[in-house]
């Protein structure tokens, strides 16, 4: 038999360094795994290295210090490899037999105070000043197009200044999240991101296994969010209507989802609403694959499923589990939310 499917096949590669310093050559031959999960939103990146330590070395002179920070990139020999950022040792875990440790790290450092939680009020403050308040006091650069989005007042309750973000941009239709070990915060806007161009097309025979939910219950059949009206003084409403029609049936419940925000005025408060109806509509139709690795597969980007019938579509990835190993090589799971029917027309462009 011929050897040059086997030469074909690529080999997978990571570069990993300790503090600065590239480790790589001197833990290569003890990894077990290693595994980089990449979250669109509300929960910090991780960094998970599992490492034989037949010698005892981890427990001495090797021992990883608690909050020493770890760089990883990742892809595959002969090509240049991907930056999955930098990461604070959070947990270190040893086991026998057999004897092995287990190094877990968060992209959200355990050495800064963003975990803090605080509480404090912003008034006639825009979304893009408050980004980049929280970016400043944290040090951290602010990356992303925020659209001008005045807000009259906001209050964080006992929150920490990321989970007030957070709530805050999701709000008004916006994700956000803290990258590269708290140099990075970085804003999308949720419908953008719904929008863009696929950067992967896969069909049921290249997908290693795949689950998938399709259901009506999470989603509203209409939003309605109440304001007030300084000048009239009563309480206003405005309203998003879901789509009429979805693949497979009905596009929604008959639920009415009723919120009170604070709101500008009338333009406002239809964005508001249109924001979580959005957010909601993404509840619709979810899948879990697992697909040979590609760096290409990050939280945020979408895909294309074709040939599973009416759960075909685009799919916006919410998040890539990176996992190298011994056993199985470069393999991606990936964990998916349909995009609605009208953000992925006339984008079915892929590789």
């Amino acid at each position: 038999m011929s050897d040059s499917r086997v030469q074909d096949v690529p080999t997978p590669a990571f570069e990993l360094s300790y503090n600065g310093k590239s480790i790589t050559a001197d833990i290569a031959g003890h990894v077990l795994s290693i595994a980089y999960t990449d979250h669109l939103s509300g929960e910090s990146d991780e960094l998970d290295v599992e490492l034989e330590d037949v010698d005892g070395r981890w427990l001495d002179s090797w021992y990883p210090d608690k909050g020493a920070t770890l760089a990883l990139k990742l892809g595959y020999r002969g090509a240049a490899l991907t930056a999955a950022g930098s990461f604070d040792i959070d947990e270190v875990e040893y086991r026998s037999p057999p004897s092995t440790v287990r190094i877990r790290a968060l992209a959200t450092g355990v050495q800064h105070p963003l975990r803090t939680k605080n509480g404090r009020a912003y008034e006639q403050i825009t979304l893009q000043a408050l980004a980049q308040r929280i970016a400043k006091r944290h040090r951290m650069k602010l990356q992303g197009k925020i659209e001008a989005v005045n807000i009259d007042r906001l209050t964080q309750y006992h929150e920490t200044d990321l989970q007030f973000l957070q709530r805050v941009a999701d709000q008004h239709g916006y994700v956000c999240k803290v990258m590269d070990n708290n140099r990075k915060l970085v804003f999308w806007k949720r419908s953008d991101l719904m929008q863009s161009a696929s950067v992967r097309r896969y069909t049921p025979a290249q997908l290693m296994g795949w689950q998938a939910q399709d259901q009506l219950s999470k989603v509203p059949a209409q939003v309605d969010v109440s304001y007030h009206d300084p000048a009239k003084r009563v309480l206003r409403t405005a309203s998003a209507r879901a789509d009429a029609k979805a693949p497979g049936g009905k596009a929604s419940s008959a639920d009415t989802v009723k919120l009170t925000r604070k709101a500008a005025g009338k333009r406002q408060a239809e964005q508001m609403a249109a924001a979580e109806l959005e957010r909601r509509q993404l509840e619709r139709t979810r899948m879990s694959v697992t697909v040979d690795g590609s760096p290409q597969l990050a939280a945020g980007s979408n895909i294309d499923l074709d040939g599973f019938g009416k759960l075909s579509g685009r799919y916006q990835i919410q998040r890539a589990s990176h996992r190298i190993s011994r056993q199985d090589g470069y393999v991606c799971e990936l964990e998916l939310k349909r995009v609605a029917v009208s953000a992925a027309q006339d984008k079915r462009k892929t590789p």
